[in-house]
Order: structure tokens, then sequence, then C-alpha cells
């Protein structure tokens, strides 16, 4: 499958799921509306977790690279990320540069 269809084919799932959410609250079974909402939000957040750790690992190699004007190799790169002292920043690096 290519990626418009997977994209297709998610959007589709989720609209399906948003229909049924929507008529079992028309419907006054609020618990199985809420449980949907409720996967939405965690899976929305879990996204938005994974982005911004990507974010702060590019943004973490970017500062690196022009404090040094070159690429760093894997055991600098590691180095560098070791010597993170803020444990929250440090745990959002990436620990490989791929």
């Amino acid at each position: 499958m290519t990626t418009a269809t997977t994209d297709l084919r998610a959007a589709l799932v989720e609209l399906t799921a948003e229909r049924d959410a929507l008529r079992a609250q028309l419907a006054g079974d609020l618990p199985q509306a809420t449980r949907w909402l409720q996967r939405k939000v965690w899976r929305q957040a879990a996204e938005l977790d994974r982005l911004n750790r990507r974010v702060t690992s590019q943004r973490f190699v970017l500062r690196t690279l022009a404090e040094l004007g070159r690429s760093l190799t894997a055991e600098e790169y590691r180095a560098a990320r070791d010597a993170v002292t803020n444990v929250e920043l440090r745990d959002r690096i990436a620990i490989d540069a791929g």
C-alpha cells in the first residue's frame, strides 16, 4: 500500500469510529462515546510526544553541528547527549542520531 492509501484508510477508520461514537451518544450510551474520545486524545498525545521528541533531537543535533562545524560521529553524538545535564531534556533526545 502507498502512503496515500494508508493515510486514506486511517482517515476512514477514524471517521467511522467517530460516527459510531456520535451514534452511541445520540442513543444515550455516553460511556461508549467517552471511551472513543479518550482513545482519540491518547493517540493524539502519543503522536505529539513522538513529534516533540523528534524536534528536540533535531535541535540538539543542529546546535551541536553549529558548534563543531562538521558532522558528528556516533560516539560524539552519544557523548554530547550524555553530557546534557537536564535529565528530562536528555531523555527526549534520541539515543542514536539516525
